[in-house]
């Protein structure tokens, strides 16, 4: 989306997250403008991935079935969904454009640079990184509307979402 805003917010809990998703939806936000980034770890704990086309760098096209995430990530593989092997992380949604374009995908480590080459400060990005080594879910929104991110704030805040941070995009 062109200048758009990204907000993020981490979760803990992995039904706060969902009330997330949930709430995001009721507020208007589509598939389209929902992403969620997990670790492998929390992946295989909370999710049941089953995979269409697979790929040297990651699977593509999969499909989500159950798990306690699974009201996250339902419609979000349908938009985009990669996981990459071996180097701990998964994401879903638009998020996965953006981040693959910024070159994210060699490691955990690349998650930083894609962040901060869409525009979030090193420090937020690190953090984040942090948040998703120590098995925290990441769910982030972008819309073009002022008040819709004033409404996505809200959701995260309601929801237990902790560091909250957003950025503009060009």
């Amino acid at each position: 989306m062109a200048n758009s805003t990204t907000m993020i917010g981490i979760y803990e809990d992995v039904s706060d997250a969902n009330r997330a998703v949930t709430r995001f939806h009721e507020e208007g936000f589509t598939s389209e403008q929902i992403s969620i980034i997990v670790s492998d770890t929390t992946k295989a704990k909370h999710l049941a991935f089953e995979t269409g086309t697979k790929a040297p760098e990651g699977t593509a096209g999969g499909a989500i079935v159950g798990g306690a995430l699974g009201a996250i990530v339902a419609g979000l593989t349908a938009v985009a969904g990669i996981v990459v092997p071996g180097v701990g992380l998964a994401i879903a949604g638009p998020l996965v454009a953006a981040l693959a374009g910024l070159g994210v995908g060699g490691a955990v480590g690349g998650l930083v640079g894609g962040l901060v080459g869409l525009g979030f400060n090193e420090t937020e990005a690190k953090f984040v990184e942090d948040a998703v080594k120590d098995g925290h879910i990441i769910i982030a929104v972008t819309d073009e509307d002022s008040e819709q991110m004033t409404v996505a704030h809200g959701v995260f805040e309601s929801t237990k979402a902790r560091n909250i941070s957003k950025t503009r995009t060009t």
